[in-house]
């Protein structure tokens, strides 16, 4: 639980220009969380949310085998992203702009892509936040030290047309806790344990995106 102005306090909407020159979506106002250093996640979690997070190899594996067969040759080609075993070491996210992709598995379809959206990682090495800007659900909380090959998410959900969410474990139905974990040089991604569309997995690939210099 979140007590006072122990982290997730928000993530707050600070609204500031687009990345300059960036290669992203549409143009969208940043938010930013508050950037006010996280107290360990295991003790913020709350209950329910723990119970997901172990549970989420399992329902990973799961749903990964029972993709339809029409869709496996497109879940190979993921490679890495959907492997649940492919996690490598060093995986703290740099602060920057990134192409956030959703990947999602289970629900109606079994498999289904998305284009790729405008996320933000911002703070410093004991301070991160991670948020995403563009699309018409935006996930964004802190992101916490774990082992040498994950790092842990807790956050909420909110609708495009929102202007806040409430702070994690405040509103239930709006949190969500995920992994990030690298997979490739300067490939990561996000793995939420409440999924959109009636899915099982939601899996964003996390890739850095360049900036342009101005005239080029």
């Amino acid at each position: 639980m979140l007590h006072g102005s122990i982290l997730l306090a928000s993530v707050a909407l600070l609204l500031s220009g687009c990345a300059a020159g960036a290669r992203h979506p549409a143009s969208k106002a940043l938010v930013r969380a508050e950037p006010v250093e996280p107290a360990g996640w295991e003790a913020a979690i709350t209950a329910s949310d723990r119970a997901r997070l172990e549970s989420l190899p399992d329902v990973w594996a799961k749903t990964r085998a029972s993709v339809p067969a029409r869709a496996k040759a497109q879940l190979e080609r993921e490679g890495a992203l959907v492997d649940p075993a492919a996690a490598l070491d060093l995986p703290a996210l740099p602060p920057g702009p990134y192409s956030c992709r959703l990947v999602r598995l289970g629900g109606r379809a079994g498999f289904a892509t998305f284009k790729p959206d405008l996320c933000t990682v911002d703070g410093s090495a004991r301070s991160l936040s991670l948020t995403k800007q563009s699309g018409s659900i935006l996930p964004g909380g802190w992101l916490f030290a774990d082992t040498d090959r994950r790092q842990i998410f807790l956050g909420t959900f909110r609708r495009a047309r929102m202007k806040s969410a409430p702070a994690y474990s405040v509103n239930p139905a709006q949190d969500v806790v995920g992994v990030v974990e690298r997979v490739a040089p300067f490939r990561w991604r996000l793995v939420l344990t409440r999924a959109g569309g009636g899915a099982a997995v939601d899996i964003y690939e996390l890739v850095p995106m360049t900036p342009r210099v101005p005239g080029s």
